[in-house]
């Protein structure tokens, strides 16, 4: 079973994920991550081409290349999960890299043929539960990604409508509480939902 965790930069993504991942192994699930891919696909790039960082290749003509990259890794890396593990929990998930690469493409149509004909074909074994983390209510800057809020907000507009409605997609509040606290609301609600499927 895969769980996609989705949403806008900064939204906390990676921060569920591990305290989810956790949560469900004190519970006895023998459970697997998939972490943020485009953060291993980047320093490829960054040697090959010189890039100083993703704001700069996504400005270049190779940002589609990039992005079908990303995708396979995504695909090639949750197969493998998936294989070894009863529960797979990804942060981000492939609609998250359809939207990067739709909003930044680079006139390589043929190459976003390609990607949307390889999208199809993983289409057929869909994620059984997407988790869309909400923004959270400070700004997050990790040198990676973007600190924009209204660039934030377009993204976990947009992401929403790319998921397939077929898939069950539950919106996880942010909370203005102490980080720890609110990190701990986060992971109860996901229990919550997650306790109708597999608990």
């Amino acid at each position: 079973m895969i769980i996609g965790l989705s949403g806008a930069s900064g939204s906390g993504k990676t921060t569920l994920t591990n305290a989810l991942a956790g949560e469900l192994r004190i519970r006895g699930y023998n459970v697997g991550v998939v972490k943020e891919v485009v953060r291993n696909v980047f320093p490829r790039y960054r040697e090959k081409y010189g890039f100083k960082s993703l704001p700069e290749l996504r400005k270049s003509p190779v940002v589609t290349q990039f992005q079908l990259e990303v995708f396979r890794e995504q695909v090639r890396q949750e197969d493998e999960a998936d294989r070894r593990y009863e529960l797979v929990i990804t942060d981000r998930t492939i609609y998250d890299n359809l939207f990067f690469t739709l909003f930044y493409h680079d006139s390589n149509y043929e190459l976003l043929e390609q990607y949307i004909e390889e999208l199809k074909v993983f289409e057929s074994r869909r994620y059984q539960l997407i988790f869309l983390c909400s923004p959270l209510h400070e700004n997050v800057d990790d040198g990676f990604r973007t600190t924009d809020l209204h660039y934030r907000n377009l993204q976990q507009f947009v992401i929403r409508r790319l998921i397939p409605p077929e898939i069950p997609v539950h919106v996880v509040p942010s909370f203005s509480e102490p980080k720890n606290r609110a990190i701990r609301k986060r992971v109860e609600y996901c229990m919550r939902v997650l306790c109708d499927i597999i608990l």
